[in-house]
């Protein structure tokens, strides 16, 4: 039998229902306070004062245990800053600052070092200020590391609606980020060794590449009005596409041969291609949804921030939401 997500001990209906539950009970809180929520794709906004803020939080996950069995931390730190940023971004808003939670089961003070050190180094980056943060120690309820990080936004402009025929285009990963550990450690590790050559690079190096920081180019696409969303490819990978789609929308898309590592956890986990692209970002770590007049001047933009872009296909109608995703290997998956 191949392996699943929820095989490995994800089971992403049941994470879809505690979301749901999440946002249904913010939705209640703010009609019995009567305060303004506003809601992007992604993320929330309050109404203050004439802006709209935003409080986003997550976790780097279980990229923190081959982190903590090779002793990298520094990953940590910049993959919990920039997995939010990029989100935030995503709802067309601005990191404005960052606060850090790291829970430890010992008392491992260069751990705590080299994620503050990455946490440093992201914030930078995007421009947001450290406020502070919590460490703490517990032996009794945690058996490593685990890093999640919170950021203040605001909101700089708006996002468009989509249309059927608008243009998809795909932006590259950086590997796997921060999301699909649970699955990648359950395959590879049953079958390598950390410092074994896998796809030409030692397979530790492989897992803790950085997440992309893509907040500055989606950013300055918004203020441009070159594109109409942008989609963070994280948790659910391309699932999450359906959150930018209106009603009776849904994805045609070609999409491009993935990299060696997302191949080798197909073929030694025997995981369906379907699965794969409902876990992992396959190489394709951004999607941007465009007018079609403005699809040269995107790619443009993508490669100018060294990043190498795809032009996927488009937005067309299907009253089911269906995300026909065309493989390489000449499959065609539904997800």
């Amino acid at each position: 039998m191949g392996w699943t997500y929820r095989r490995a001990g994800v089971d992403l209906n049941a994470h879809h229902e505690m979301h749901n539950y999440a946002i249904d009970s913010i939705r209640r809180l703010a009609r019995e306070l009567n305060i303004e929520v506003s809601e992007g794709a992604f993320t929330r906004f309050l109404s203050l004062n004439n802006m709209q803020l935003t409080l986003h939080v997550d976790g780097v996950g279980t990229k923190s245990m081959i982190a903590l069995a090779t002793h990298r931390f520094k990953v940590l730190g910049w993959d919990c800053v920039i997995g939010n940023t990029n989100d935030v971004a995503c709802d067309n808003a601005k990191p404005l600052a960052v606060v850090d939670y790291v829970a430890l089961r010992d008392n491992d003070v260069d751990a705590v070092r080299g994620v503050i050190d990455g946490i440093i180094d992201a914030s930078s980056k995007v421009n947001a200020m450290l406020l502070g943060g919590e460490t703490a120690i517990m032996p009794d309820l945690v058996n490593g590391i685990d890093v999640a990080c919170a950021v203040l936004g605001i909101r700089v402009g708006p996002t468009g609606n989509v249309k059927t025929s608008d243009v998809v285009i795909g932006v590259s990963s950086n590997g796997l980020h921060m999301n699909g550990y649970s699955l990648a450690r359950r395959v590879l590790l049953g079958k390598y060794r950390l410092n074994d050559q896998v796809c030409g690079e030692e397979l530790s190096n492989l897992l803790l590449k950085p997440t992309a920081d893509y907040s500055g180019l989606i950013l300055d696409l918004y203020d441009s009005r070159l594109i109409k969303r942008a989609v963070h490819v994280t948790g659910g990978a391309f699932t999450k596409l359906r959150r930018v789609l209106g009603p009776g929308q849904g994805l045609s898309l070609e999409m491009p041969e993935p990299p060696c590592i997302f191949q080798e956890i197909q073929s030694v986990g025997g995981v369906d291609w379907g699965e794969m692209y409902r876990v992992f970002n396959m190489g394709v770590g951004l999607v941007l949804i465009t007018d079609p007049n403005n699809v040269d001047d995107v790619v443009k933009a993508v490669r100018r921030w060294n990043l190498n872009p795809w032009v996927l296909g488009m937005v067309t109608e299907d009253y089911q939401g269906v995300l026909s995703l065309n493989l390489w290997n000449g499959l065609r998956v539904k997800i």
